[in-house]
C-alpha cells in the first residue's frame, strides 16, 4: 500500500501504477506461498471470483480516465473509512459474514489494484472490519493478491499499457520486494494483534495522504 505514494515522488502517476503492478505479479506468488498455511478457502473461493470483473474494469477505467483522478477518488474513500473509525472509537462494528460482502471486496480490491495498483485497501478494510486474526488476515491478502495481480498484468498487457522502461524499473523493485517480504515474514511471526492492526491503520493513513496529494499535484 506504501509503495505507489514513494514510487509516485519519482515517476508519472500512470508510470508509477504499471511499476506498482508489474512488481507485484511475482511478489504475490512469494507472499501467498509463504501464508498458505492460515487461507481459509470458503473465503478465498469468492474473493477470487468476484476480483476477474474488477481487474478488467480497472484496467479499462485507466485506459480512459486520468489515473490522478482516481488516485484522488481512492485516496478520499480511505480518508473517508479512516475518519469513521476514529470517530467511532475504532473499529466497533464488525461486518457479519456473507457471500455479497465478499463479491462486493473481490470487485473492490481487483478494480483499485489495476486501476492504481492498491489492491490491500478496499480488502485491508474489509479485514480490519471483520476482526479477523493477524494469521488469518495475512493468508487471506497474500492468497488474493495472487490472483488478483496476475490478472491485472495480464489485462494490462494485453491493453498495451507496458514499454521496456517499465519492465527495466521492475526488475529492481521485483527484487527489493522479494528479499523485503522474506524479511517481513520472519519479523511478522513476533507482532501481536494489536500492534498488527495499528500498522494497517497507519498503511491506510499513508497511502490515503499520498494518493491524494500526487493526485492533486499531477492535475
Amino acid at each position: 500500500m506504501l509503495a505507489l505514494p514513494i514510487l509516485s515522488l519519482g515517476l508519472a502517476p500512470m508510470d508509477a501504477i504499471l511499476t506498482c503492478c508489474i512488481v507485484a505479479g511475482p511478489c504475490s506468488t512469494q507472499l501467498g506461498w509463504l501464508y498458505r498455511r492460515f487461507v481459509h478457502w470458503d473465503d478465498m473461493k469468492w474473493l477470487w471470483i468476484s476480483c476477474i470483473p474488477g481487474c478488467i474494469f480497472g484496467t479499462l477505467m485507466l485506459k480512459i480516465v486520468p489515473a490522478s483522478w482516481l488516485q484522488i477518488g481512492i485516496g478520499l474513500l480511505i480518508a473517508i473509512f479512516i475518519f469513521m473509525q476514529v470517530a467511532c472509537a475504532k473499529a466497533t462494528w464488525h461486518l457479519p459474514d456473507s457471500r455479497a460482502s465478499l463479491v462486493v471486496t473481490g470487485m473492490t480490491s481487483g478494480f483499485a489494484g489495476s486501476s492504481v495498483s492498491i489492491p490491500g485497501v478496499p480488502i485491508g478494510i474489509f479485514v480490519l472490519l471483520k476482526h479477523w486474526d493477524k494469521d488469518r488476515a495475512r493468508g487471506t491478502l497474500g492468497m488474493f493478491f495472487l490472483l488478483c495481480t496476475w490478472i491485472t498484468v495480464i489485462s494490462q498487457c494485453a491493453a498495451g499499457l507496458y514499454n521496456t522502461y517499465l519492465l527495466k524499473i521492475s526488475a529492481v523493485g521485483i527484487a527489493g520486494c522479494l528479499l523485503g517480504q522474506e524479511l517481513g515474514y520472519k519479523v511478522g511471526r513476533h507482532i501481536d494483534q494489536s500492534m498488527f492492526v495499528k500498522f494497517a491503520f497507519c498503511f491506510l493513513t499513508c497511502s490515503a495522504v499520498m494518493l491524494f496529494y500526487k493526485g492533486v499535484q499531477a492535475m
